[in-house]
């Protein structure tokens, strides 16, 4: 056998025994949430723009402060179902925004727990979880099959 077929069949079982760990967060439902306490809502389109960086504030004129998963995979299907755009370009606008002090640099979860956290600690916070991860501690206003 040569070393071509060896390292494509070792290929081929990497991937094999890697996919279960990535399967729940590629098939999972994703909740864009915001605090508990948080009574405005947003639009797919609002949310779209908020975490594209086309928008840094909510549609009262309150600063949007943006958390992230720190879900790679969720975090690479949102910003395809959601902002429509890849997750470097979007990284790079928020940097873009940061440096010229027009908008926050987003916060980063961890975990979902961290996301939930943070989204309940500050204020004209956003972010997104898992749907599974939903609780009472945050509020969701948007699923994402």
């Amino acid at each position: 056998m040569t070393l071509r077929a060896l390292s494509r069949r070792a290929l081929i079982a990497l991937v094999a025994l890697a996919t279960p760990f990535f399967a729940h967060s590629a098939s999972a439902q994703i909740s864009v949430v915001v605090s508990a306490s948080q009574t405005k809502s947003l639009s797919e389109r609002e949310i779209a723009e908020i975490f594209a960086g086309a928008s840094t504030t909510w549609p009262d004129g309150t600063k949007a402060q943006i958390i992230e998963n720190g879900d790679a995979v969720l975090t690479q299907k949102f910003f395809a179902k959601v902002v429509k755009k890849p997750t470097a370009l979007v990284r790079s606008q928020w940097t873009k925004l940061a440096l010229s002090g027009q908008g926050a640099a987003p916060k980063k979860g961890a975990d979902a727990a961290a996301v939930k956290e943070l989204v309940k600690k500050s204020p004209g916070a956003i972010g997104y979880i898992a749907t599974s991860d939903l609780d009472d501690s945050v509020r969701e206003i948007l699923k994402v099959p």
